[in-house]
């Protein structure tokens, strides 16, 4: 009987995971794959694209924290089947995510200049990330597209859909990249521009062809108009749902905006420096993407779980889950590093720059685990709604422990970044000690659809 419920935890972790964990490393390899065709137009056009690119990043954790909250409902509401009730906080989240990219999209489109001075002095910098930011603002609103019909469909055990649709736009986008960067078969050789608009376009396919499919399959997410706007009528429900979105949503925020300050912090250093952390990053989100499928599985699986009060199971779930996500990434970590020096015989730089790269993809191996076991403990806290904790902690890690030491470490004590990368790194050691804490006390174990329902 053991060994038949192992079978089934195993068959329904890597069935949620691989396909979610596919889709990452298809989105992380086209981040490498398009650092790459911009590196061949230097150092100065990688380093745009990655503070430009911060922006739209910011614009990304809002959006993921508001689909959170739609996730954990989802998730319990499934697992009482009662799939009806996620139209209404579906058009909640619409139409929040609708004001919030309707304000990046200003951002990005009428005030790029701005934008890019809060990350670079280097005026060829700004230059180049000016271009970017205008082809990227229009990628806004198909991402929210994909973001909610994505989550809605998760919540369900519906994991491959998203993952198929992505394995057909993420080589379109890998495509349109050598298309436009470099203007071959008679387009327009738009340079790191041409990397934005490749992103908008495929991105913009992405959403239509999701979209498509949930409506004329009729699957979860396919709500009427009517149902989607019941959310005007203020009630329990649209309540409960704020009441777990605002601190995921602003914990997201404060993260993107951490990150972001981060970006800046490196960006100040010199573009000889930053070069090593931009190089870096596309790899960390690698590994960080590939296992967030076992976060959306703990999500689902203990959603489900909850959602039918059988709180033993989700907690031994969870610690099942938490075991898988401490070991895979070491492996993963290992691989990376015996590949490492062919990866970065891929990009022009000075020795000093490669030196400094090698360093940096050392330490981030080395912290890149205690990353994804602290995503995998978020949800796993949030699937019984323990949302606020998450927030507070992330804000103590970041605000007072990150940010600030980077900051101390690159302007008072004028260390090289990758002294600034493991300052920057330790607050994520704080975060894993208290949530590891948090969840052996259990008390995150609620159903959160009982009194709804």
């Amino acid at each position: 009987m053991k060994q038949e419920s192992q079978n089934v935890f195993w068959k329904q972790v890597l069935g949620l995971a691989l396909p979610v964990a596919l889709q990452g490393l298809l989105y992380s390899l086209l981040s490498i794959v398009d650092q790459i065709m911009v590196g061949e137009k230097g150092p100065t056009a990688v380093v745009a694209v990655g503070l430009a690119s911060k922006n739209a990043g910011v614009l990304n954790f809002v959006i993921m924290g508001l689909t959170a909250g739609l996730g954990i409902l989802a998730a319990q509401h499934v697992g009482q089947g009662r799939l009806e009730r996620i139209g209404k906080i579906q058009g909640m989240i619409f139409f929040a995510g609708l004001l919030v990219s309707l304000m990046f999209f200003i951002l990005s489109f009428c005030l790029p200049s701005w934008a890019m001075h809060l990350f670079s002095a280097d005026p060829k910098v700004i230059t180049e990330g000016i271009s970017y930011h205008r082809y990227l603002a229009f990628s806004y609103f198909p991402m929210l597209i994909i973001a909610v019909y994505s989550t809605v469909l998760r919540s369900a055990g519906i994991v491959k859909l998203p993952m198929l649709v992505s394995l057909v736009a993420v080589p379109l986008n890998a495509f349109l990249n050598y298309l436009l960067i470099f203007g071959h078969l008679g387009f327009p050789a738009l340079g790191v521009g041409g990397s934005a608009l490749a992103t908008t376009l495929a991105t913009t396919f992405e959403a239509l062809v999701l979209f498509a499919f949930v409506y004329f399959q009729k699957l979860p997410g396919a709500f009427s108009i009517q149902s989607l706007l019941k959310f005007w009528h203020f009630d329990s429900e649209i309540k409960q749902l704020w009441l777990l979105t605002w601190p995921l949503l602003m914990d997201n925020f404060s993260f993107a905006v951490a990150d972001a300050a981060s970006g800046a912090i490196f960006g100040f250093m010199g573009t000889s420096q930053t070069v090593a952390v931009t190089i870096m990053m596309p790899i960390q989100a690698l590994i960080i993407t590939f296992f967030a499928g076992f976060g959306t599985a703990a999500s689902v699986m203990l959603g489900h779980h909850l959602g039918r009060n059988e709180t033993k199971a989700a907690y031994s779930t969870g610690i099942k889950i938490l075991w898988l996500s401490l070991f895979a990434p070491l492996g993963l970590g290992g691989m990376i590093l015996l590949t490492m020096s062919s990866y970065l015989s891929l990009f022009h730089m000075s020795p000093f720059s490669l030196n400094l790269t090698k360093i940096v993809m050392v330490l981030m191996v080395l912290f890149v685990p205690i990353k994804v076991i602290n995503m995998v403990l978020g949800n796993i806290l949030s699937s019984g709604g323990e949302t606020k904790f998450i927030f507070y902690i992330s804000i103590m890690g970041s605000w007072l422990f990150a940010v600030p030491l980077g900051l101390v470490t690159a302007f008072i004590l004028h260390w090289p970044i990758d002294g600034g990368f493991v300052a920057l790194s330790f607050e994520e050691v704080i975060r894993l000690i208290l949530g590891i804490r948090k969840m052996k006390t259990g008390s995150w174990l609620n159903n959160l659809v009982a009194e709804v329902n």
